[in-house]
């Protein structure tokens, strides 16, 4: 079945070491890690960022429900759920009855005294889920450039490793095709806003907390932003006593590789003996310093 990949590249490259990309070829399967071991334990691990005063909630919550009991339109709201069911009971009325601020503050205010605690149990509920969630989490990060000077000289080993062309593979539904990049900001996104966190007590909108979860794991700090990086996920239906899951390669995957420029020559040597004999439609390309530039070109060999 043709599958329709979440972005348009056809592409990406994946900065190793020479021995891990020995290994990759021997085992032909990739690495996917666990976050818990990322080398940056802001990347992921740092627990969940809220950004609103709990204390101020009740008031805001009592704003929003005035809103709705005056709204002009019947509000969408679960009959199921107490706050909608209380607003709907207020708005149905209103025309006949009447409820002014006092009268709806009576109704409302031993459940708003109440919130308070609910939603700091809350909050430590999301807290722990995440602590649970982190252990099943797998991540494969990849680039978008094969000439990363920063990338060759941190992952590429100061230029002794290897990079690797991983093809995009639409109709094999490879998980590159799921892959989506990270978003660098200056400071932690908040898990959800305020407003989300209102409208999902009432029920106007309810959380996707899944969703909101690998949102959160895509966000890097922005001094990381030269890496260009993007990510696969996989969430393990169990926690593991590994912080790795090697995951096969197919054998048409691996596009093109390109050796380090100060790669060992008998690395070298292994490493291209394998590959032609594993994968031998791969492309095998040399890196050689630019005189010119501070930039690497590419040879073919």
């Amino acid at each position: 079945m043709l599958s329709h990949p979440r972005h348009d590249r056809e592409r990406f490259f994946k900065y190793t070491s020479a021995t891990t990309a020995i290994k990759i070829l021997q085992v032909g399967a990739v690495r996917y890690s666990s976050p818990l071991i990322f080398n940056d334990p802001f990347d992921v691990q740092a627990g969940l960022h809220f950004d609103f005063a709990i204390g101020s909630l009740p008031d805001k919550l009592f704003k929003r429900i005035e809103d709705l009991v005056a709204s002009s339109t019947r509000p969408n709201l679960s009959v199921d759920d107490p706050w909608g069911q209380a607003v709907l009971f207020m708005w149905d009325r209103r025309i006949t009855q009447g409820f002014p601020r006092e009268r709806l503050w009576e109704a409302c205010e031993l459940p708003l005294k109440e919130l308070k605690d609910k939603i700091i149990h809350f909050q430590v509920k999301y807290q722990h889920k995440w602590k649970e969630f982190l252990p099943r989490l797998r991540v494969f990060s990849v680039c978008e450039e094969r000439d990363n000077l920063l990338m060759w000289s941190h992952y590429g080993k100061s230029h002794t490793g290897v990079v690797f062309e991983f093809l995009v593979l639409p109709d094999e539904d490879n998980p590159l095709c799921v892959a989506e990049p990270v978003v660098y900001r200056s400071a932690p996104p908040p898990f959800f806003t305020e407003q989300q966190w209102l409208d999902d007590i009432l029920g106007v909108r309810d959380l996707d907390v899944d969703d909101l979860y690998f949102r959160y794991a895509r966000v890097k700090s922005d001094v990381w932003s030269y890496e260009k990086e993007w990510r696969v996920w996989d969430l393990l239906p169990h926690r593991q006593d590994s912080f790795f899951s090697d995951y096969r390669l197919r054998p048409n995957e691996v596009g093109s590789v390109y050796l380090g420029c100060n790669m060992d020559p008998k690395l070298k040597e292994s490493f291209v003996t394998l590959l032609s004999a594993n994968y031998p439609k791969s492309r095998i390309f040399q890196a050689r310093r630019g005189t010119d530039q501070f930039r690497l070109y590419f040879d073919a060999i």
